[in-house]
C-alpha cells in the first residue's frame, strides 16, 4: 500500500536525493488513488527533507502543481472552506510557471482553478474550468492529466448530485487511464 511505502524502513536507508524523489512519486501515486491524507504526508516528509538538506527537487514545477492539487483535493474532501495563504502562494507560483511554459502548465492551472472554485462552491466557474482543463490537457497530449481532470470533474458532479455527468467523466477518465497504459485504477 502507499502507506507502507511512505513509512517503510527502505526509505530511511536511501540517499537523501533519492528520498526526495521517492516522496514526490509517492505523493503523486497517493493522489491518483484518492489517498489525499497520505499524499499530504508524503509532501510534508519531502518538505522536511528539503529543509534539512537545504536543497529542493529538480522537479519543482510539476511538483508545485501536484502539491497544490493534493492540498486542494484534501480540503475539498474534508470540507475545509478556506484557502490557506500557503495554497494561495502556490497558485501564484503556478501562474508564473504558465508564463514560462504555457504548453506544460496552463491546463494544470485550469484544474487548480476548477478545484478552487469547487472548494468555494462556485458551481458555474468550476464546471467551466474543469472543461477547459480537460480540453487543454488534450490539446498538448497530456493523456494522464486529461484523465485526472475528468476524474476530478466526475467527483465534482457526483458531489453535486449530477450522476449522469459524473458517470460520463468517470468513463472518460477510465478510457484515458487505459490509453495512458494504466492497468488498473
Amino acid at each position: 500500500s502507499g502507506e507502507f511505502m511512505i513509512k517503510n524502513q527502505f526509505i530511511e536507508e536511501c540517499p537523501k536525493q533519492m528520498k526526495s524523489a521517492f516522496f514526490i512519486l509517492s505523493s503523486w501515486l497517493a493522489y491518483l488513488f484518492g489517498e489525499y491524507e497520505l499524499a499530504s504526508l508524503a509532501i510534508s516528509n519531502r518538505i522536511g527533507l528539503e529543509k534539512s538538506t537545504h536543497k529542493k527537487s529538480g522537479w519543482s514545477g510539476i511538483t508545485l502543481c501536484y502539491d497544490c492539487l493534493i492540498y486542494l483535493a484534501f480540503s475539498i474532501r474534508t470540507r475545509e472552506n478556506g484557502l490557506t495563504s500557503e495554497i494561495s502562494d502556490m497558485i501564484e507560483m503556478v501562474k508564473k510557471l504558465v508564463d514560462c511554459a504555457p504548453c506544460n502548465n496552463h491546463h494544470r492551472l485550469l484544474l487548480i482553478e476548477a478545484e478552487v472554485a469547487h472548494l468555494k462552491r462556485e458551481y458555474d466557474a468550476a464546471v467551466e474550468k474543469y472543461d477547459l482543463a480537460i480540453a487543454g490537457a488534450k490539446v498538448y497530449g497530456f493523456i494522464h492529466e486529461q484523465a485526472v481532470s475528468n476524474e476530478r470533474a466526475g467527483d465534482f458532479f457526483l458531489a453535486h448530485g449530477n450522476i449522469k455527468r459524473a458517470t460520463s467523466h468517470y468513463g472518460h477518465a477510465i478510457d484515458l487511464y487505459h490509453r495512458w497504459g494504466a492497468q488498473a485504477k
